[in-house]
């Protein structure tokens, strides 16, 4: 059943926005739906008249080969992020989005978005802020998996997810729910099952954290971010400044 968008509440990414800014974003929500896991959203260049936000849930985004072949996993989202808000001045993406699992997204026509960003200048700027922050963890992953060796990968992307959810109230620095797969691992690490299974067992024999049925315990989160090389500044780029 499709909820309505009055429920729809403010966290993670979209808590920088302020009240005002919010009211205006949650005014342009056309409709709350939900997507089964392991579903594909939208596809590379299919044409996007609505960008979307995260609710619930976690979104991962593939960059198809020409086939289809072959795809790798650019980047996940986490409630509070907007998917696809690029997508407004395009009306595509050059990549495929997919629900890894369950997930309830806000549907935000792109008309909508138009009309209030033509009316309301500060809240278009606010939102490009927040695309920003989506480039520099674009960038992030690619530091990652071109500069770190396995376990740092594997570290580093579990950093990660703790910061952004936890900013989601979702993750303390004792740990979090994680429902991927090492499938899922391995595409975002660029490391295979195998390997981050070997990964997963170091990180739990150091006693930095565990990895298991879908939870991550994290024993000593200064060691695993010193593991992964982790520095959580690429997050706070966009954060808005007085007067914007």
């Amino acid at each position: 059943m499709n909820e309505t968008p009055q429920t729809l509440t403010r966290r993670g990414m979209a808590a920088r926005l302020t009240d005002e800014q919010w009211a205006e974003v949650r005014a342009c929500c056309s409709e709350i739906r939900s997507w089964p896991g392991r579903t594909v959203i939208s596809r590379k260049h299919d044409p996007l008249d609505r960008s979307l936000l995260l609710v619930e849930g976690l979104i991962a985004r593939h960059v198809p080969g020409p086939d289809r072949a072959l795809h790798e996993m650019v980047a996940l989202e986490v409630p509070g992020d907007f998917v696809d808000l690029h997508s407004f001045p395009i009306g595509t993406l050059d990549h495929d989005v997919t629900a890894i699992t369950d997930a309830r997204l806000a549907v935000l026509p792109h008309d909508r978005l138009k009309e209030m960003m033509d009316r309301r200048p500060d809240v278009a700027l606010a939102l490009w802020a927040l695309t920003v922050v989506d480039a520099s963890i674009h960038r992030y992953w690619s530091f990652r998996v071109g500069a770190l060796r396995a376990t740092g990968r594997v570290a580093n992307l579990l950093c990660e997810l703790q910061s952004r959810l936890e900013m989601a109230g979702l993750a303390d620095e004792t740990g979090f729910h994680l429902p991927l797969t090492q499938v899922d691992l391995s595409e975002a690490c660029g490391l295979s099952p195998v390997h981050v299974n070997r990964v997963i067992r170091e990180l739990r024999e150091a006693g930095h954290c565990t990895v298991k049925d879908g939870r991550v315990t994290i024993f000593d989160l200064k060691a695993l971010r010193r593991t992964g090389k982790y520095d959580p500044s690429f997050l706070e780029i966009g954060i808005q400044r007085d007067g914007l």
